[in-house]
């Protein structure tokens, strides 16, 4: 999110360059502040677009989506945008009712629509006419081409969200010869036995572990699957039959590594409570340990729990 109020050189600015528009600037002037909020995904947009309009009156005759006001064959790549003014609910609250009247400017777009349009300002062309004939195919092709990324970019987050979904139907049905991988270890942890006995073990030994599956860092899954496939486990089924193995260790082995100082406030996942278990449970030296977590002691002294 990035946003802005208007400084007072701007607005008598843009009063004395409008020329006598306007009879009341403070409460006509829709952009006095300006929020922009960018997203990875075009579905987003939209999402982000309802709750706004569910939070504030909407002004919908200065807003709607830029893009599709642009004709086939026009130049750019816009974004949403939404004028707004404090709704009757927040209008009556007293912290908020100087603020009654005002109108404020939202722009809601993609990373790749602010890409463009930060490139796009830079280049100072704001419509198809102002381009020289030689350019205007060539960032013509250029724009269709970020709204294809955009498209791709969605596809490909809908095909993750469904081979996640067969990862775990096929592991309901008991199918554990399954690779190793970003998409099917998120969906392990979300419903083995085994990874569930150790995020309660953790959660009884005091560890912060993370609920909400979506909140899982990135990072938590790309160790667990580098670590795991160097060790040799494959398999998701690999995984469950290690944890297995090493069942009467899990509970010492988190509850030595739980003494660290804990200066990294961030809730542990049940990802990256089993990389650590692998780390100590492989007697793995600490050269290994130290490329996943910062040096502590607490691991020598895991390690030293492991016959």
């Amino acid at each position: 999110m990035e946003g802005r109020a208007k400084d007072v050189a701007s607005f008598a600015e843009k009063i004395q360059r409008k020329g006598g528009k306007y009879v009341d600037p403070m409460a006509e002037v829709t952009d006095l502040a300006g929020i922009r909020i960018i997203t990875y995904y075009l579905e987003d947009v939209e999402r982000i677009a309802s709750i706004i309009r569910r939070e504030f009156s909407v002004l919908e005759e200065h807003s709607g989506d830029k893009q599709a006001e642009l004709a086939d064959n026009e130049f750019g790549y816009a974004s949403f945008h939404l004028v707004l003014e404090l709704g009757e609910n927040r209008r009556r609250l007293l912290e908020w009712s100087q603020f009654g009247g005002i109108k404020a400017e939202v722009q809601v777009r993609t990373a790749l629509q602010h890409a463009w349009a930060a490139v796009n300002h830079k280049l100072d062309y704001k419509s198809s006419q102002d381009i020289p004939r030689e350019m205007r195919r060539r960032l013509f092709r250029l724009s269709a081409l970020f709204e294809l990324a955009d498209e791709e970019f969605s596809q490909i987050r809908r095909a993750g969200l469904k081979i996640s979904a067969a990862y775990e139907r096929e592991m309901g049905r008991g199918e554990y010869d399954l690779e190793v991988n970003v998409d099917s270890v998120a969906a392990w942890a979300r419903i083995d036995s085994k990874a569930h006995r150790v995020r309660e073990i953790a959660q009884e030994l005091g560890w912060d572990v993370v609920d909400d599956p979506n909140s899982v860092r990135a990072v938590d899954r790309t160790d667990l699957v580098r670590l795991a496939i160097s060790q040799g486990m494959s398999t998701v089924g690999d995984l469950s039959n290690f944890l297995d193995e090493v069942d009467s260790l899990i509970e010492p082995v988190l509850r030595k590594l739980g003494e660290a100082d804990g200066d990294d406030e961030a809730a542990s996942s049940v990802e990256d409570l089993v990389t650590q278990i692998i780390l100590v449970c492989k007697k793995l030296p600490v050269e290994v340990w130290n490329n996943y977590y910062q040096p502590e002691v607490q691991f020598e002294e895991a390690r030293s729990l492991v016959p």
